[in-house]
């Protein structure tokens, strides 16, 4: 009996190191569509905080395109991380400002309100605990929302109001995505929190990565209850 030879490139061991490399690229371009923030964090003790919002900005349509890049690789579809990467920015750049604008725009709020606790409350206030403790579940749930929308147009192409729809009907519809989206952004900022937030562009694609591969229920789901047969 003559046995097949394997295909060469097909192998585990292979496919790994073709998905390590690709969110090494993806983390790349992450990082470089992100270049002005790097710029604007040194920078907050001499102008505030609010560079480092309008620096996140671009953060929306970079997010989008390496989620796009990402669930193709994740699709087993044979196409470069950067010529995904830079066809999902092109398709969706516009509408991804749209619909980040608003979430970043009140995790910015959530964050000033946040650092600004101790000056309104004053020293030892015992009610501080739990305004801190509401506004980091707010901020954490935002921020989920967020990450859900621009997942679902990194993959479908809905109207902007139906995305800010859909991101909150997530929660209720795939409770262990958005459980799970919640739990990475979580151990992300405690691991920034406890080391640097220099260590931001080398998270920046694997958290990205991970949540893309936590969502995969999420989007077959909306897959099948909104979109044409």
């Amino acid at each position: 009996m003559v046995q097949k030879k394997a295909e060469y490139g097909a192998g585990p061991l292979f496919r790994a190191a073709g998905t390590v490399a690709g969110v090494m690229m993806g983390s790349a371009l992450l990082v470089l569509a992100n270049a002005l923030l790097l710029v604007a964090l040194p920078a907050v003790p001499l102008v505030g905080a609010l560079l480092p919002v309008v620096a996140l900005l671009p953060a929306g349509p970079a997010l989008v395109a390496c989620m796009y890049a990402f669930n193709r690789l994740l699709a087993g579809q044979e196409t470069a991380v950067y010529r995904d990467f830079l066809r999902g920015y092109r398709m969706n750049a516009g509408q991804a400002v749209k619909i980040w604008t608003p979430y970043l725009l009140v995790l910015a709020v959530v964050g000033v309100n946040l650092a600004g606790l101790p000056f309104l409350l004053g020293p030892a206030n015992p009610v501080e605990p739990a305004l801190r403790l509401a506004l980091l579940v707010l901020g954490l749930l935002v921020a989920t929302a967020g990450l859900n929308a621009l997942l679902l147009l990194s993959r479908f192409s809905f109207r902007t109001r139906d995305l800010y729809r859909l991101s909150l009907y997530s929660f209720s519809a795939s409770k262990r995505v958005s459980l799970g989206n919640a739990g990475i952004l979580f151990l992300a900022a405690t691991l920034l929190l406890m080391t640097t937030t220099y260590l931001l562009p080398v998270l920046g694609g694997a958290v990205v990565f991970l949540v893309c591969l936590n969502s995969r229920p999420l989007l077959r789901l909306v897959e099948e209850k909104f979109t044409a047969a």
